[in-house]
């Protein structure tokens, strides 16, 4: 894998029992490298020991051929302009399971509920509140993922559907307490 490292480009990253390296290319400036941690060994080679975080985003990326750091910039926080296929992989995961709790075993429990002249079930919702929960993690831990979005759109289009349905009943029921009232304050004189 080749790393371009704070401007450095073309350094070569070595995987090692002690760690992950970097060996500048020849013909950097040696006032750069020092600038940035580099060290000099015998062979006159400079090489740069990576933090964790660092060692950790090459790992992510180890599948491709060349990598720039800083894409965690100076304060150590990856750049979200890319997901990692790991990543995607992971999300789309949760995103998915997230939709099979929140719809269709949601909809298995009130189609079981309603055959066996059961009220609602708990189970539907809790599965409706535990895949609101993942998909708000979704959205934390993997902002870029497309499909957290789209099911994100999903929920929030599916609450405000169920608010306009609340707040109609509640109209209706508002309604008909006054007609009721009405007709029995009629039936009084009578």
């Amino acid at each position: 894998m080749i790393v371009n490292y704070y401007g450095i480009l073309g350094c070569e990253c070595i995987w090692d029992q002690n760690g992950v390296f970097l060996s500048a290319p020849a013909g950097v400036q040696v006032q750069s490298l020092q600038q940035l941690g580099f060290y000099t060994t015998a062979d006159g080679m400079w090489y740069k020991q990576l933090t964790p975080q660092e060692s950790a985003y090459l790992e992510s990326k180890r599948n491709m051929a060349v990598v720039d750091l800083p894409e965690y910039g100076y304060s150590g926080l990856p750049n979200s302009s890319e997901e990692s296929p790991e990543d995607k992989r992971k999300a789309n995961i949760l995103c998915l399971i997230s939709l099979i709790f929140g719809q269709g075993l949601s909809v298995l429990s009130f189609v079981l509920s309603k055959t066996y002249k059961l009220g609602i079930s708990p189970l539907t919702a809790i599965l409706g509140i535990s895949s609101f929960i993942l998909m708000i993690y979704v959205r934390i831990n993997y902002p870029k993922n497309k499909f957290g979005i789209v099911l994100m759109t999903i929920y929030c289009i599916e609450a405000v559907l169920i608010l306009i349905g609340v707040i109609a009943v509640i109209i209706m029921c508002y309604s008909l307490i006054s007609s009721c009232n009405s007709f029995f304050n009629d039936c009084r004189g009578c």
